[in-house]
């Protein structure tokens, strides 16, 4: 049918501009995975001083251990997300800059 046409996709300051919410959205994951992670830490370490005891106070203690643990994973698998986002924001500043670049030798910016 002719000669396939080129998408233009998005533009070099629509990428920079994914590559800045990206960035952003990785800066507020970071922070609060920070105080995710350590939530659960005193309270476990309070529980497992030997404050209380009996059957409550066993299963009660077991079940904080295990949401610690849970927030601590959840914490972690949230810094390595943020992690793969800032990767993908440098490639969408690479992708933008090699598309100014390409505009610019066609004359079109």
């Amino acid at each position: 049918m002719g000669q396939k046409q080129e998408d233009p996709g998005e533009t070099p300051e629509q990428l920079k501009q994914r590559a800045t919410d990206l960035r952003d959205c990785a800066r507020t994951a970071r922070k609060l995975a920070g105080s995710m992670g350590p939530y659960l830490d005193n309270a476990v370490g309070q529980a497992k001083a030997g404050i209380w005891h009996g059957p409550y106070a066993t299963s009660t203690t077991s079940m904080l251990v295990a949401r610690k643990t849970t927030l601590h994973r959840m914490a972690s698998d949230l810094v390595a997300d943020a992690s793969r986002w800032e990767t993908e924001a440098q490639a969408l500043d690479d992708q933008a800059a090699a598309k100014k670049k390409q505009q610019s030798a066609k004359g079109g910016g």
